[in-house]
């Protein structure tokens, strides 16, 4: 069992969602805590509640991520607080046929997913090789196993951050690093995501969608095991395992069906 308490955890979009689970989840552990997101009342809210519930330190950062400037600035506000978690857990979705969505909008969401996301695992991995401890959780998706059409650029930016986790994981052990990369790749939760992306809640993800909360749970136990991927509900990863076995473009035609909207 790994002793967090006293440790301190930043953790990205952390006013909803993923994130305010995982302050709730690591709070209880023990650790003090820097949130940061866009909106400052649900920072102050959830800092209240996270004070009165076990008794930590939280400090609120009110911060726009998109892009590699505001991952530097973030880093350039908390380097000397002695980060020993990173929770890369901003970011959001976009769907709709890919054609008729606005480029620059686009970008601001690669910039967030992916920009941000590895400069900040950048900046603290050295950090945390330095000191030879340290964890990093990076909120990817199960989009990121296959071609997702109405999701496609989103699908892409969480394939990379997946890969990315993986294969930072990997360098880290080949040096004999104690420090720990996990990429949580869940399928659909009941969190904003779906309402932010412009989505209908159709009947078939009423179905199937999980919670977040024991989501973040597993994805936080397989970070202190350092694990690779952690994939919460059965169901999820016996999806991924099928889809595995589909060529691609057969793959991308059954997410086209289960995904699309009815126009």
């Amino acid at each position: 069992m790994v002793d967090l308490k006293g440790k301190k955890a930043l953790i990205t979009g952390a006013s909803s969602g993923f994130g305010a689970d995982f302050a709730d989840i690591l709070a209880k552990k023990g650790m003090d805590l820097i949130v940061t997101a866009r909106r400052e009342d649900k920072l102050n809210e959830l800092k209240e509640k996270i004070v009165e519930k076990y008794g930590v330190n939280v400090r609120v950062i009110v911060m726009d991520l998109t892009g590699f400037d505001a991952a530097e600035k973030l880093y350039a506000e908390v380097k000397d607080e002695n980060i020993d978690m990173l929770i890369n857990n901003a970011g959001y979705g976009m769907y709709g046929w890919f054609e008729r969505q606005d480029a620059a909008a686009l970008n601001k969401m690669v910039q967030l997913n992916v920009v941000s996301a590895f400069v900040l695992a950048n900046l603290f991995a050295k950090d945390f090789s330095a000191k030879n401890s340290g964890w990093i959780l990076n909120t990817a998706s199960f989009a990121a196993f296959n071609p997702t059409p109405f999701y496609a650029v989103y699908g892409a930016t969480k394939a990379f951050l997946m890969n990315f986790s993986v294969a930072l994981r990997t360098e880290l052990k080949k040096q004999g690093k104690n420090v720990c990369v996990t990429a949580l790749c869940p399928g659909f939760t009941d969190t904003e995501f779906v309402q932010t992306a412009n989505q209908k809640r159709s009947k078939l993800l009423e179905m199937i969608i999980g919670r977040s909360y024991p989501a973040a749970v597993e994805a936080v136990n397989a970070l202190l095991k350092n694990k690779p991927i952690v994939m919460p509900r059965l169901m999820n990863r016996f999806a991924a395992l099928f889809l595995r076995f589909l060529p691609r473009s057969v793959a991308a035609e059954a997410a086209f069906m289960s995904i699309r909207d009815k126009e």
